[in-house]
């Protein structure tokens, strides 16, 4: 076990997880965590944890000070008190002590950044690793690097920060500053009075084994759909007029999930309806997406009613091209599918479509990405998102695929260039890029259009500068305010009966946010 000991600052829990990054196998927790467990005497202590001993344990102790005009980072690796590696960093500063050292946010993001990388040096150090994206733990790199554009960085000098701060190797480099570039000219610029809506459908006709979203078997629930579609229209109708009487403009539209495309004709045609009378005919807007997902979930009768309430851009999920696969992670689909439900929708009209894949999936190879991407350029969708499998706790495949097998290291990356390679030949650009933890590889999720292609929702949504407005059972809205330059959560309920009692309640949630608006 690794002990994180970091006393001065409230953000352990970043250099945690960059610790995991070098020492996948390792269990790592905060001296806070260990002092947590000792004041319960380890009684009620978790049981992953009880093989561990809490005192004959490695120590990473990091920390800073101010000293002579220059800031000093250092960071030790003990074990058993002993010390096994060090590294020290000085910054000179010019400002005095109590300047250098005061609560504002300049200074709280140098510290933690220099930090951050002290740290991330004595890691590399002490295992020979060097992880591309370096010490970036958020999960946000554009929104870091279109920060540094507003702080009037050129942008040799953030390719700079990026290699000498956040220690990132220049392909990622070149891909989050690319993806900026796109994002440049859509992302929402100060004083902007734009919203998203965001519509929640969390249902399933099965679940996927990768997983770990929080979603109900529309078998189970299928009886409640009536009630569930009377409480979305109730809190989306509310939060509608009062955006209008605020001058808030809704742009543009996305229904995910879940499958939002498993609700039976009546019900997808009512949650259209509703959608239509609510809030397109009284706003002007650009896009509108319905997460489609499983091909299993679509025929031409809901293609059809999608076309005729104004949905702009779908959805069409294969994850892999390969049978096998999709039998084996619980697609109950076939390729054939895939393909026939997107040639319907080209024929009913759409022109904007998006096919997510998936790196990593258990038994596939770079040999198999290469067949993946042979039959989706075949379809050629104007949006390809390339997600890495992360293996979370709430996913069937925690327990029994292992993210960390030696033997498939490296075997994600290697999927990720054959996909680079596909994407490049169709004229694609990276327009929206997130990470997250327990990706394999340490790599990211990117979506990549064509121009003028781009899913204008995703890129505000990462972008963190606008108010989205979430609706339904499990959904978060995020409210901006400028000032501050800070998001507030507003989340609803999850569990499906909770929401449906509570709905007023998640009304007056979002009510007391609009009354500071």
């Amino acid at each position: 076990m690794i002990q994180v000991k970091a006393l001065q600052v409230s953000y352990v829990n970043e250099i945690v997880e960059l610790v995991k990054v070098f020492y996948p196998k390792e269990l790592v927790v905060s001296s806070e965590y260990i002092e947590i467990q000792a004041k319960k005497k380890r009684k009620r202590i978790d049981e992953k944890y009880k093989e561990f001993d809490f005192i004959n344990d490695m120590v990473l102790e990091i920390g800073y000070k101010f000293d002579q005009n220059s800031f000093v980072f250092f960071a030790y690796f003990k074990k058993s008190d002993k010390l096994i590696y060090e590294h020290k960093e000085s910054y000179p500063n010019k400002k005095d002590e109590d300047e250098a050292l005061s609560n504002n946010s300049s200074n709280k993001r140098f510290i933690k950044n220099g930090l951050k990388a002290c740290v991330f040096d004595l890691l590399v150090k002490a295992t020979g690793k060097h992880p591309k994206w370096g010490a970036m733990t958020g999960i946000r790199p554009v929104k870091i690097v279109h920060e540094m554009k507003d702080l009037g960085l050129d942008e040799k000098a953030i390719r700079q920060e990026l290699l000498s701060t956040f220690k990132l190797q220049p392909e990622k480099i070149d891909l989050v500053m690319r993806t900026a570039q796109i994002q440049q000219a859509l992302i929402d610029k100060p004083g902007n009075n734009k919203v998203s809506v965001y519509i929640h459908i969390p249902f399933c006709s099965t679940r996927c084994l990768y997983c770990s979203f929080p979603s109900d078997l529309i078998g189970r629930v299928s009886g409640k759909m009536d009630a569930y579609l009377d409480c979305l229209e109730k809190e989306i109708a509310f939060i509608m007029d009062e955006l209008l009487k605020h001058g808030k403009e809704v742009d543009t539209i996305y229904i995910g999930g879940g499958t939002p495309t498993v609700l039976e004709h009546d019900h997808l045609e009512r949650l259209l309806k509703q959608v239509n009378e609510l809030i397109i005919s009284r706003f002007t807007i650009l896009e509108y997406t319905v997460e489609a997902g499983r091909p299993d979930s679509l025929d031409r009768h809901k293609l059809l009613l999608m076309k005729k309430y104004g949905v702009t851009r779908l959805s069409i999920n294969p994850q892999s091209m390969n049978q096998e696969t999709l039998d084996l992670v619980g697609r109950s689909h076939t390729v054939e599918d895939i393909i026939y439900v997107n040639n319907l929708a080209r024929e009913i009209g759409f022109d904007c479509i998006n096919m997510d894949v998936i790196l990593g999936l258990p038994g596939e190879t770079a040999e198999h990405m290469k067949g993946t991407m042979e039959g989706i350029a075949a379809l050629k969708p104007e949006n390809i998102t390339v997600h890495t499998l992360a293996m979370k706790r709430a996913s069937v495949f925690k327990e029994s695929f292992q993210q960390y097998d030696i033997s498939r290291k490296g075997l994600a990356e290697g999927m990720a260039i054959v996909c680079r390679e596909w994407i490049d030949n169709q004229g694609m650009e990276p327009y929206y890029l997130y990470r997250q933890k327990y990706m394999l590889d340490h790599l990211e999720n990117v979506g990549y259009g064509l121009p003028g292609k781009e899913c204008l929702y995703n890129i505000q949504f990462m972008h963190e500068k606008r108010d989205i407005w979430a609706f339904g059972a499990g959904a978060s809205s995020k409210i901006y305010y400028p000032e501050d330059d800070r998001l507030e959560r507003i989340g609803n309920v999850k569990n499906l009966d909770e929401y449906l009692a509570r709905v007023d309640e998640m009304i007056e949630r979002k009510q007391k946010a609009l009354q500071r608006l």
